[in-house]
């Protein structure tokens, strides 16, 4: 029997069109190699431009209102967008999904690239919010799927984790380059569009194709092999309603999109206010801006270190993941009252290393406990619920704790995040009984439609012992 926390699957599924032995989908060593290498990529080609990117647009003569807009703008989308692409990826599968999601967020940075005017910022903006919607959630399902079909036992929360790691390493790699790029370039006449600041958008652009690439190379659906795609297309209302069920009947669900909320409420009090409470240390001057540089390393270092300690340690943690993500959670409640009463350097520096420890530390777990949560054939819409819900926690700080720290000062701010994060994360008490009473891999049953050739074939889905709860629907 597989322990609480590692999650059953039904039969292996053979190798299809391997990369190398390194890379075989029968091997979840394999599978985690494919996909680790496709979140590299990605992830570095995503930092390459960030460091420069605004700076990028004002020196196209931009203001940061109308930055601010384009932003806003991409958010809108993905809103709109987040929920319908996840039904979207389980219906016709998760590869076509991210290659569409790659294809336009290549094409907002092409227009980044050559932006010169209202209407390429509003492309960029267009095109960004609608890539990072169909992204959400489609690989990561593809890559569950692939690696609990490896055999009996995976444990999902160390691969998890190896992911983690491969992402913080890649996004700290991609920051540095591309903060350096336009410095290395600048004894060059380059021409337009890669003078100044556009040769590390240029850099972004050339290994996002890479990643398409590989994405086409790497990411193979055999059950969708031979099936008629995008007539099933038109079923995705059907999936969309049927995540949405299953969160409504699923308690598990429900208590982790409590907690995903929570995570998204305190990653904004930390990465908003943890500069204005330094600057009351280390003062706003641009001449000392070498110690937020330094501070800055710190809390990079301290989110691989987070997911390095659980990739090694995690499956020896007392009471499994569920314990884990709670105590996660905690450390980071403690972190931000650190924050909010620190006296000095060393306690902004400590309550930031101890942050970003944490945060990076429960992801993992959550993930995995949410993973577990859902049957592969929901899996990408019940993602993208998660995500709309942890936007949604971003956006409730963001608007709430920007009001109080305005008022009252970011510390006090600080304070109120870290009591509702620990307030929170008492939604892990209710998803350990949820577990218990449902089994691991609780059975689910959903009626999945899909057109093919004209006709409906409807067909029930179920992982495990039928669920009473959802068979009643």
């Amino acid at each position: 029997m597989p322990t609480p926390w590692q999650v059953p699957v039904r039969a292996p599924i053979a190798p299809v069109a391997p990369v190398g032995e390194a890379f075989a989908l029968g091997d979840e060593r394999g599978v985690t190699r494919r996909y680790g290498l496709l979140v590299a990529l990605q992830e570095f080609a995503i930092w390459l431009p960030l460091p420069v990117l605004v700076l990028h647009l004002t020196d196209r003569g931009f203001d940061l209102a109308a930055i601010g807009f384009a932003f806003a703008l991409r958010a809108v989308f993905v809103v709109l967008l987040e929920v319908p692409t996840g039904g979207l990826a389980d219906a016709i599968g998760r590869k076509p999904v991210a290659l569409a999601s790659q294809a336009a967020t290549f094409a907002s940075f092409v227009a980044l690239l050559v932006v010169g005017g209202p209407g390429t910022l509003l492309a960029y903006g267009v095109f960004q919010g609608i890539g990072s919607a169909l992204h959400s959630g489609a690989l990561e399902a593809w890559y569950v799927d692939r690696l609990t079909a490896t055999g009996e036992g995976v444990d999902l929360q160390r691969h998890l984790a190896t992911i983690g790691v491969v992402q913080t390493a890649a996004m700290l790699a991609g920051a540095a380059l591309g903060g350096a790029l336009p410095a290395l370039f600048a004894g060059f006449a380059l021409p337009w569009p890669l003078a100044g600041f556009g040769v590390a958008l240029a850099a972004g652009l050339l290994l996002r194709l890479v990643v398409v690439a590989l994405t086409a190379l790497l990411v193979v659906e055999p059950e969708f092999a031979g099936r008629a795609r995008w007539p099933v297309a038109f079923q995705t209302p059907t999936i969309v309603r049927d995540g949405f069920r299953l969160v409504r009947r699923l308690p598990t669900l429900k208590w982790l999109l409590l907690a995903g909320g929570a995570m998204g409420w305190a990653l904004t009090a930390v990465e908003t206010f943890w500069q204005p409470i330094a600057s009351l240390t280390f003062g706003a001057d641009p001449a000392t801006s070498g110690v937020y540089g330094a501070l800055g390393f710190v809390l990079g270092t301290s989110g691989l270190l987070g997911s390095l300690a659980v990739m090694r340690y995690g499956d020896r943690f007392p009471g499994g993941p569920v314990a884990l993500a709670a105590a996660t959670q905690l450390a980071k409640a403690a972190a931000m009252f650190l924050l909010a009463v620190q006296a000095g350097g060393l306690g902004v520096a400590v309550g930031l290393s101890l942050a970003y420890v944490a945060i990076a530390a429960q992801n993992a777990p959550h993930d995995a406990l949410l993973n577990e949560a859902v049957p592969s054939e929901r899996r990408s819409v019940v993602l993208s619920i998660h995500s709309l819900v942890f936007f949604a926690g971003i956006a409730l700080g963001s608007s709430v704790l920007g009001v109080v720290a305005s008022a009252a000062g970011p510390q006090v701010a600080m304070a109120l995040a870290g009591a509702a994060t620990a307030v929170a994360a008492g939604a892990y008490a209710g998803v350990a009984p949820a577990r218990r009473r449902a089994g691991v891999g609780l059975a689910v049953a959903v009626c999945v439609s899909a057109a093919a050739d004209a006709a409906d074939v409807a067909a029930v889905v179920a992982v495990g012992p039928v669920s009473e709860e959802l068979a009643g629907d």
